[in-house]
């Protein structure tokens, strides 16, 4: 059981960091255009940021926990992480993208690239914590 909470704790701080990250830099964005006020967007963005996110936060946790009971390396597991944030990041933007009724390609483009940095930010951040819960991890406790 305490495995699984450090690995739950790990994918709620990569989930935390995005989601500053991308409030942050959407707020910066959305501010400079004139979108709306900067506490609206700063209040706006750590909500929907939190919201949509939250199902890719469950995923990479079970990746991380999949692959780490399976022994798979950590160098694989990681770029799993990754290109598995990646994927998700996409479908959840879009999804929240249709959901808001938001138009605008350039926006659109814009907050994608946002939401897309501050997932790998996220992830790039943890990256020796990702490691860890591969084989090398698991070999270390068996001695």
């Amino acid at each position: 059981m305490k495995t699984f909470l450090q690995q739950l704790w790990l994918a709620i701080r990569i989930w935390l960091l995005a989601v500053a990250v991308n409030t942050i830099l959407g707020t910066v964005y959305l501010a400079g255009i004139k979108f709306l006020d900067v506490e609206s967007l700063l209040y706006f963005g750590m909500f929907y940021g939190a919201i949509f996110s939250f199902p890719v936060m469950i995923a990479l946790l079970i990746v991380i926990n999949q692959y780490s009971v399976a022994e798979k390396s950590g160098l694989l597991l990681f770029r799993t992480v990754i290109r598995t944030g990646i994927a998700l990041t996409v479908v959840v933007f879009i999804a929240f993208w249709i959901m808001m009724n938001l138009h605008g390609v350039v926006m659109c483009l814009v907050l994608q690239c946002i939401a897309l940095l501050s997932g790998i930010l996220g992830m790039t951040a943890f990256n020796r914590s990702i490691v860890k819960w591969g084989r090398v991890r698991n070999n270390a406790q068996k001695v």
